[in-house]
């Protein structure tokens, strides 16, 4: 598997630098896709066009809720604000990571945005079991550290 990645690895990097026109139209689709995949995992109903209508033209989905076109511009404001992180070469910190689960619930959930957890919970179907909130905070300085 490696060994195929490796090879179009090889392939873009005889390509590039990759014009801008092509960079920006990766960026937007990686963006819509990335966005699109991760609010229907959680359950968000909007199809790909629609997430595209609501990212490009800021125009509400009729039959369509509150919570979901906040999911997207929401998600959208989080990456940008990752893009930022790293764009200036900082070192990921706990402040970062509330930051970034703040962005994502704003205007959904304001009263645990940024915040850890403080109940069990269960992922159905999922092997992982999610830690106990008196650990979370431990475990995150963990991986910080």
């Amino acid at each position: 598997m490696f060994d195929t990645i490796d090879q179009k690895k090889r392939k873009m990097d005889e390509k590039s630098p990759l014009p801008k026109n092509t960079l920006k139209s990766l960026r937007e689709k990686l963006l819509l896709e990335w966005i699109y995949n991760s609010n229907a995992l959680e359950g968000n109903t909007l199809t790909l066009s629609e997430t595209k209508v609501v990212l490009e033209d800021g125009i509400t989905i009729g039959g369509k809720t509150l919570k979901e076109h906040l999911e997207v511009v929401n998600h959208k404001e989080a990456i940008n604000y990752m893009e930022d992180i790293i764009n200036k070469n900082e070192k990921l910190s706990e402040r970062q990571i509330k930051n970034i689960h703040y962005l994502i619930l704003k205007g959904i959930d304001d009263e645990n945005a940024g915040k850890y957890r403080n109940e069990k919970v269960v992922i159905s179907g999922a092997e992982h079991v999610p830690p106990a909130p008196v650990f979370i905070h431990d475990q995150m300085e963990g991986l910080i550290n």
